[in-house]
């Protein structure tokens, strides 16, 4: 009698066995998704927001001052380049939102991918519903890694023009003229 009882036992546990799905290939499709991710955190950390808040304060100080003590008319080419340097402040600010707003993205999906290699892992998944939450991770991810590089960009082009507007403002701040003291 108790070998009839371990072979249906048997039989029980090897068809639940053979009923779980196969997770591997979406298991590796998470895995490929954290491994951009993980590019994506590379990208983002290269951006050193410590240096943009700088950029963007010593901009602000730079145009404040001369807003506030130019007292004469400028040329076209320096009223140019008063406008492209002070426009830098807020698209520099700009660029650090988008920043923190990636790396704020970057923790919530490997949360979410974590989540899912565990119900794969742990078999609470349902094939349809996994692979149509991968694809749209794949196109978050993918927009979160063009948006990194996009932001490397544009704060390349900051700081390239940074550094040749910054000696034409600051001959402007030199040449402003002395406030008499009251």
């Amino acid at each position: 009698m108790l070998n009839w009882r371990y072979i249906i036992a048997l039989i029980f546990l090897t068809t639940l066995i053979s009923c779980r799905p196969d997770f591997t290939a979406e298991l590796n499709a998470t895995e490929s998704l954290m491994s951009v991710l993980s590019n994506v955190e590379s990208t983002s950390n290269d951006v050193d927001a410590r240096l943009i808040r700088q950029y963007a304060k010593d901009i602000d100080q730079k145009c404040q001052k001369i807003q506030n003590e130019m007292t004469d008319t400028v040329n076209l080419e320096d009223a140019q380049s008063l406008v492209d340097f002070c426009g830098l402040e807020k698209h520099l600010q700009s660029c650090l939102s988008r920043k923190e707003m990636i790396d704020a993205e970057l923790v919530r999906t490997r949360n979410q991918l974590f989540n899912l290699q565990s119900d794969l892992k742990e078999y609470r998944a349902d094939k349809d519903s996994v692979n149509t939450h991968i694809e749209q991770e794949f196109l978050f991810v993918e927009s979160l890694q063009e948006g990194a590089d996009q932001l490397i960009v544009e704060l390349n082009s900051c700081f390239e023009t940074y550094a040749e507007l910054k000696e034409e403002i600051d001959r402007l701040i030199i040449d402003l003229p002395e406030k008499e003291e009251e």
